[in-house]
């Protein structure tokens, strides 16, 4: 048993050195619209190619053209939710794809996106398209934070955005 429990470790280890995390200040919006989301993301991606992601988003603005979203928005300016996504990474090409697995959205602002991505060579970039049921229509695009100043702004939205 004890060598079971050293080799279990010894794995998580190995495991959480090999992972690379990488803090993003985001936007995303509509093509073509007025909706606008801001955030700070933590990416991590291991070498197995598995990318996990916690994008906290606040909502900031939506297209005054679509009376049933002003409803849906009502009030909520400002309000945040974090997305908790899934997916892969594909070094040869930069490729990032991932996707929405679960939320935490107290104030009911975030929907599950798939997220089709490119990273730049330095890792400095990422940007790309969404798609939020069936349509392509979202635009990504976010800029690298350090790595001390990005945990310390992700940790501070993410504490923010559990308040209620």
């Amino acid at each position: 048993m004890k060598k079971m429990l050293i080799a279990s470790l010894s794995l998580v280890l190995v495991q959480s050195l090999t992972a690379q995390v990488y803090y993003y200040k985001a936007e995303w919006t509509m093509k073509n619209k007025h909706d606008l989301f801001t955030g700070i993301c933590r990416i991590e991606i291991k070498d197995q190619g598995v990318v996990k992601g916690e994008l906290v988003w606040k909502f900031l603005a939506v297209d005054s053209t679509d009376q049933s979203m002003m409803d849906m928005y009502k009030g909520k300016k400002g309000r945040t939710g974090i997305e908790y996504t899934e997916g892969t990474y594909t070094s040869s090409t930069h490729d990032i794809f991932f996707e929405g697995k679960d939320k935490d959205d107290p104030y009911e602002v975030l929907g599950l996106d798939k997220y089709s991505l490119k990273i730049s060579d330095n890792k400095q970039v990422l940007y790309g398209t969404t798609a939020t049921g069936g349509t392509n229509s979202g635009l990504f695009y976010a800029l690298r934070l350090n790595a001390a100043d990005g945990a310390k702004k992700f940790a501070a939205a993410k504490a923010k955005c559990k308040k209620k």
